[in-house]
């Protein structure tokens, strides 16, 4: 963080009342309606940064403009009128030295004031384009970084670009100086040139064995693809295809016909349960009428024989007369029911021999269904299936050789990109060494920048936030694997510009050699169409207010908007001024008298 800070900004005139605004290190506020000179108050910022810009015209009243700067060291006073060239320096800093300083060109210069105020004391020249030429490094290089004017806060661009893109080179290696406090002023260009030649060889080995090996692969496959020469693999593959599907086709069916089968044989077991079960019925009755034609055979032998046996007249106990008695004769009734029982066995007899021979064709009919069930899976699985997988394996055969073809296509194609690449390297001119500042922007600062993006997006609400890259490329931000120009509209650019800015601030100020720590910004909050309540606390605008309210501790900032979101942002340490552009009541704008 710098150790300074803006305390007081003044614009006087003859006959005027001082048009003073008082500021603090931390977050400072100008808010109001259009037209009531807030921007002036930027514009006055930058006429004693050198701009050749006059904030105000003389036709105001107002004629001169005057700054106090707060130091470590004691306190700054610089003072410039309108139409000229000088600006006085009074200082109680024995760092900075008092007297006449020159805007822009001539010694000694106003920049120089700037950069001690950050620790850069001596003059450095940077590099300003890629031809190695070099420029005096002064406060205006990198001024645009760290104040942001209205027409540029939602660029396309990056912010941290200048306008003029022949000046980037300029504003890198300014960068470059921040954070390393090298300005590369001793580059030897023999020693880049010997370096670049080291790199060229590095690489032109490096294209050597991957060609050597390429060749080594490519002989190989040639052997294994001279076999099949002659082959019209395509051909070759689509007949295997047509015969896999067919041969597949056939197991389908045969498939389903195995299975009606099987279904055809339960259907017949169930059918020689039945017969059995009846047989076993018929069985069972045999033997029943067989029992009855006994008994009733019996009946009949009984009444043909009862006459042969003698009768007793007397008891032999008693020895008194037994009376003789009629007995009723059976032998009609039994002989009728043998006949019927005798027709009836008969009728089973028959009964049981068509049974038999119904149960021999249904054991026939199952016997010969499943000699055709186990033909056929016996097709299936030694003929049909055997003959699928040979085929697969031939298919799978045949597309390895297409893919070896490939493959080999692929290697000269690659090996020819890489010979051309080698040819350009060595035919290349190196006899000029152009300087790429971008180059020097290692791994260590984007992994950093990323991090603060993403901390401070998040902090501030930023919606839909997934992921947030800074690009070295564009030297600009990409939301979501979005560059920042497809990224919606003015607002969100206004929103990602300005946090940017502060993730630059952020990075010089941890991991810097020197740091501006001081951030301007107009107009940040060009109204954002977030589809919310822009003044809810977990909105955008909200969000960004209250980081700045948080983070005080980094350094001075200056806000200049039509309107802010509501924070008790004198509760929260800030300065705010309000300009009414009403002439009774509150200050109407930045200069008195001025409507």
């Amino acid at each position: 963080m710098a150790n300074y800070y803006i305390k007081q900004v003044t614009a006087t005139g003859k006959g005027k009342k001082d048009a003073t605004m008082v500021f603090t290190k931390g977050l400072n506020i100008v808010y109001g309606l259009s037209d009531t000179g807030k921007t002036c108050v930027l514009k006055c910022i930058d006429f004693l940064f050198g701009s050749t810009s006059p904030p105000f015209d003389e036709s105001t009243g107002y004629t001169a403009v005057k700054m106090v700067v707060v130091t470590p060291g004691g306190q700054i006073t610089l003072e410039r009128k309108l139409g000229e060239n000088k600006i006085a320096v009074s200082s109680s800093d024995e760092n900075i030295e008092s007297g006449k300083y020159n805007a822009k060109n001539g010694d000694p210069i106003i920049s120089s004031v700037w950069l001690r105020l950050i620790g850069i004391e001596e003059e450095h020249h940077i590099i300003k384009n890629e031809n190695f030429k070099t420029k005096r490094l002064t406060w205006r290089t990198f001024l645009h970084m760290f104040l942001i004017k209205e027409e540029d806060v939602s660029q396309e661009a990056s912010i941290l670009l200048p306008r003029l893109p022949q000046e980037n080179t300029a504003f890198l290696s300014s960068l470059l100086f921040l954070m390393t406090d090298k300005d590369f002023s001793e580059f030897d260009e023999r020693e880049e040139k010997r370096i670049k030649e080291a790199r060229k060889k590095a690489v032109e080995k490096y294209i050597n064995k991957e060609l050597s090996e390429l060749a080594e692969r490519r002989e190989n496959l040639n052997e294994t693809l001279a076999a099949i020469a002659t082959v019209d693999i395509e051909a070759t593959v689509k007949g295997i295809v047509d015969a896999l599907a067919e041969t597949d086709e056939r197991i389908s069916r045969e498939v389903e016909r195995s299975r009606r089968l099987l279904g055809e044989i339960l259907s017949a077991r169930e059918r020689l349960a039945e017969s059995n079960l009846l047989y076993s019925r018929y069985q069972s009755l045999r033997s029943q009428y067989t029992a009855d034609i006994k008994r009733l055979s019996f009946i009949v032998d009984g009444e043909a024989n009862i006459d042969a046996v003698p009768h007793l007249d007397k008891c032999p106990f008693c020895d008194g007369e037994i009376p003789a008695h009629d007995h009723a004769s059976y032998v009609e009734a039994s002989r009728g029911e043998l006949a019927r029982i005798m027709s009836q066995f008969d009728g089973l007899s028959e009964a049981e021999r068509d049974v038999l021979r119904e149960r021999k064709a249904i054991e026939l009919e199952i016997a010969n269904l499943t000699g055709k069930k186990v033909d056929v899976e016996a097709l299936i699985n030694n003929e049909l299936k055997p003959k699928s997988l040979e085929f697969t394996q031939m298919l799978t055969d045949y597309r390895a050789v297409i893919r070896l073809r490939n493959e080999m296509d692929v290697i000269e194609r690659f090996a020819s990109e890489r010979s051309t690449e080698l040819r350009s390297m060595q035919t290349e001119d190196e006899t000029e060494i152009k300087f790429k500042p971008k180059d020097y922007f290692g791994s260590e600062f984007l992994e950093t920048v990323d991090k603060y993006l993403v901390d401070i997006l998040t902090e501030c609400k930023y919606e839909g936030l997934l992921t947030a890259q800074f690009l070295l490329e564009t030297f600009d931000v990409a939301i979501n694997g979005k560059r920042k120009a497809t990224t919606r509209g003015k607002g969100y650019r206004a929103f990602l510009n300005t946090t940017l800015a502060l993730v630059i601030r952020k990075y010089l100020a941890d991991r810097g050699a020197y740091t501006p720590g001081l951030l301007i910004v107009d107009s940040p909050l060009i109204p954002l169409k977030q589809g919310v309540d822009d003044k809810a606390p977990e909105s955008m605008r909200t969000a960004l207010f209250r980081y700045l309210l948080d983070h005080q501790s980094d350094g001075q900032v200056i806000i200049i908007e039509n309107d802010v979101p509501p924070l008790d942002y004198v509760a929260g340490g800030a300065t705010v001024h309000y300009f009414t552009k009403g002439k009774l009541e509150g200050r109407y704008g930045f200069l008195y008298d001025v409507y």
